[in-house]
């Protein structure tokens, strides 16, 4: 019996949009379309979606609104972000409220499109049943380790929130024989650090440890920096400066009950494949020096839990 297509669902408010990606997909899928956020979410509703791709600004609901709606009904949806419209609130919205599996700026390339969606769909029917099973009880406690040149926020985590272990760390590398030590600890990180900016040292990271559950807390504004985390490091919040204590404790909860579902349902980690690197840019001198030491430990890592 052949495998029923999978089904990708389009949405943007632009008809060109829509049929443009209906000519592009159809041979290959079951194309849906809609040019409005609420009927999409309908469509979700009676429809088995493999993959919703959704155009970021929109009159009647925001992309980021379309997938957070997207999450809540269909939660085996693999999510994309699709737009040409580079705000800070959407991009760490997308992270934050869609948790998305890709950013895709406009203008798209079709064959680059492509290669994401087949990628896409191939992990969303590979982690259907995972998706289904039912969740297992999630403990209160968890192994925390937070990445920052001040020490503050690690003392006030420990302070309030007693339940949760603390450990601390000012360099990457100080950060890296904590996890050895707590392989299922979460990260709580900034972005930049005496040492520089450790974008690619997470990105490294993710790739070799996709079960890394990893928090940026940062004033960086930089949205196509912000996109590469998306795509590169699959980072599970962003949680910009200045930061609310509520924001700050459900973010850190919802990464250890994220952290232990990846270890309950092995499947899931899939669905944090990130994207190759593919900027032939090389790497500055202190950056490789970095990237350099994150391998070893990475390698570390990978002995200590075989």
């Amino acid at each position: 019996m052949t495998a029923a297509k999978p089904t990708l669902l389009f949405v943007d408010d632009e008809s060109r949009i829509l049929r443009t990606m209906e000519m592009a997909f159809r041979r290959d899928y079951n194309v849906l379309t809609s040019s409005d956020g609420r009927d999409a979410l309908e469509l979700l509703k009676n429809h088995a979606v493999d993959v919703i791709i959704s155009d970021q600004r929109m009159p009647m609901m925001t992309g980021v609104e379309v997938l957070r709606g997207a999450r809540d009904i269909s939660p085996g949806t693999v999510r994309i972000l699709l737009t040409g419209y580079a705000e800070l609130a959407s991009i760490v919205g997308s992270i934050n409220d869609g948790e998305i599996f890709r950013y895709i700026q406009k203008p798209w390339h079709l064959i680059e499109l492509r290669k994401t969606l087949d990628e896409a769909v191939a992990i969303a029917r590979e982690t259907k049943q995972a998706i289904a099973e039912p969740a297992k009880a999630k403990p209160n406690a968890g192994d925390i380790v937070v990445l920052h040149s001040k020490k503050a926020m690690a003392q006030l985590i420990a302070k309030e929130k007693p339940e949760y272990r603390v450990g601390y760390a000012t360099t990457v590398n100080d950060a890296m024989e904590l996890l050895i030590k707590h392989p299922k600890a979460i990260l709580l990180t900034d972005l930049i650090l005496p040492e520089g900016d450790i974008s690619e040292a997470l990105a490294l990271m993710k790739q070799r440890r996709p079960e890394l559950v990893v928090l940026v807390v940062t004033a960086f504004s930089d949205t196509n920096h912000l996109i590469k985390l998306i795509n590169r490091a699959q980072v599970f919040r962003v949680l910009p400066m200045p930061l609310s204590r509520r924001m700050l404790y459900d973010s850190i909860s919802s990464a250890l009950k994220h952290r232990q579902s990846l270890q309950d349902k092995p499947a899931l980690l899939r669905r944090h494949k990130v994207e190759a690197n593919t900027d032939p840019t090389p790497e500055p001198s202190t950056n490789r020096s970095l990237m350099g030491k994150v391998r070893g430990y990475l390698e570390r890592m990978r002995t200590s839990a075989a």
